[in-house]
């Protein structure tokens, strides 16, 4: 039986709203629950799950919808009552023990010392929280999304102009001083410094370094726009100019999605100015090239690569490479599936990642759709279905207004995930295992319970959809590294060693080993 109920105007935070879902659903006799708040992306899911949205009327976002699926009344009563108390306790005090100050202004005058304000409330209020921020001469990181270009600009300008350093918005990754902020990996200190306009682009490289036995200086986020025409690469700048001060840094790392021209030759005249080497990667630039200390790389595995040459002078290609294993397996499912089977789904829960794996597929296998903005590939008019060759980055602002980001909650990955699995066409599904501080406790196992319900066994095999996935973390992550990659291979998905690597796997299996 199912039943579903909104309670207007009743706003919680995403990350609560995923717990309370999670813990219900593992009630006695409870088959499953979705409590969201009342967003075009949510009432999808739950339309997609059987529940009658239409009968609810008309919904804004700031209305929380329950939706409950169960086998009897007892059990359905249960779970009210549980989300009930749940939801109700979020607004009760905590008492003096656990007192959280309960606004920016009380927080700085009880904690005169804090030098940094970090941001996460929906994006319709995190403008003014950091305008407040920034007035009262704090570095700001902005970790909500949805704010406008014309507030980025502005609070950008103000921090400039106070020499403050503003990260974002929707800026998810840095690590200042060795604190890890937003998502951010267990990295050790070391001389490599890294700017980047990408979370997870970040997380890719920093990761990849940490496998290699290498560490960061600093690790400064800028927010994807930063170095669009509109912004100009404000923080970007005055990141980069701290680095190249910084005496613990010896290389410098600058990651980005495809800049504008201008801003691009601004700041590539910086870096040249430092005598330190610095390591680039813009997305969509497909060629490896140097200019005395500037190194560009095509990938962020080539990028993090290059970083530890300059760093140690030593070659480590030879420890991230393709798997001939790996290739072999691929080209033996490959063969194994029907002719039907022919089309390539990506599900990333990182903006980077997804723009990677498109730069990488696109040249070879044909048309890919896709929600991530970029104009050389073919864009989804509904980002929700896929059509033929798609690669999707389920982390876009479309996806997450209302709803924790899918490196927390993969509630809505999991579920596009079977949809791909039952598909007769798919030949290859490619996704993104993120790790860290602040990510999923368990993505590996959650994706593995989605594919053994979907395909009624305990292994993909011969016939199936192939799963090839990448797993962005670090073996001192809560995760578990070994154990997250241990539970994915024993379920018959391939694992490669980094996205980069993951996309050429799935260009094996597409084109074969012609072309690839």
């Amino acid at each position: 039986m199912r039943d579903i109920v909104v309670k207007r105007s009743t706003y919680l935070d995403s990350v609560t709203l995923m717990r309370v879902s999670k813990e219900a659903s593992e009630l006695d006799g409870i088959a499953g629950v979705i409590v969201a708040m009342a967003t075009d992306t949510n009432l999808l899911m739950i339309k997609e799950a059987g529940f009658d949205v239409e009968s609810l009327g008309e919904l804004t976002p700031s209305d929380l919808v329950i939706a409950i699926e169960a086998q009897n009344n007892e059990a359905l009563a249960r779970a009210h009552d549980f989300i009930r108390a749940e939801t109700e306790a979020r607004f009760k005090s905590h008492g003096e023990a656990e007192l959280r100050p309960a606004s920016l202004d009380t927080a700085l005058a009880s904690f005169p010392e804090i030098n940094m304000v970090l941001i996460s409330v929906p994006g319709q209020f995190a403008a003014n929280e950091a305008y407040k921020a920034l007035r009262n001469r704090r570095h700001v990181m902005i970790f909500s999304d949805n704010v406008s270009e014309e507030d980025e600009k502005n609070l950008k300008a103000l921090a400039q102009s106070r020499r403050l350093l503003l990260m974002g918005p929707d800026c998810g990754t840095a690590i200042i001083n060795n604190l890890g902020l937003g998502f951010a990996n267990k990295v050790p200190r070391g001389e490599i410094g890294i700017v980047a306009a990408s979370g997870t682009g970040a997380q890719e490289v920093s990761s990849i370094l940490a496998r290699l036995g290498l560490g960061i200086s600093q690790l400064i986020g800028t927010g994807g726009r930063d170095l669009s025409g509109q912004i100009g690469g404000i923080t970007t700048r005055m990141a980069l100019e701290a680095l190249i001060e910084d005496s613990s840094t010896k290389v410098i790392v600058l990651i980005s999605k495809l800049p504008d021209e201008k801003v691009a030759s601004d700041i590539l005249n910086l870096l040249g100015g430092t005598k330190k080497p610095v390591i680039i990667y813009f997305a969509g630039h497909l060629e490896s090239k140097t200019q005395a200390n500037l190194t560009f790389t095509p990938t962020l595995t080539e990028t993090a690569l290059e970083a530890a040459r300059a760093a140690t002078g030593k070659s480590f290609k030879s420890a991230i490479s393709l798997s001939k294993q790996d290739e072999k397996k691929v080209m033996q499912l490959r063969q194994g599936q029907p002719s039907s089977r022919k089309y390539l789904r990506g599900l990333f829960t990182g903006g980077t990642l997804a723009q990677e794996a498109l730069f990488i597929l696109g040249s070879t296998i044909g048309p890919i759709s896709t929600n991530t903005h970029i104009t050389d590939f073919p864009a989804l008019e509904d980002p929700t279905q896929s059509i033929e060759h798609t690669i999707v980055d389920l982390g876009d602002d479309a996806f997450t207004r209302g709803r924790a980001h899918p490196m927390i909650d993969q509630t809505y990955r999991l579920r596009r995930l079977a949809r791909e699995l039952s598909d007769a066409t798919v030949s290859v599904i490619l996704l993104d295992v993120v790790l860290g501080y602040g990510c999923n406790d368990d993505p590996a196992g959650e994706i593995v319970q989605t594919i053994k319900a979907t395909i009624a066994r305990d292994k993909l095999g011969e016939g199936d959809a192939m799963v090839i996935a990448s797993i962005c973390g670090t073996h001192g992550d809560p995760q578990n590294y070994l154990a997250q990659k241990e539970k994915l291979t024993s379920c018959g998905v391939i694992v490669a060693q980094t996205n980069a690597l993951a996309a050429k796997l799935a260009q094996r299996a597409i084109v074969g080993n012609k072309n690839a």
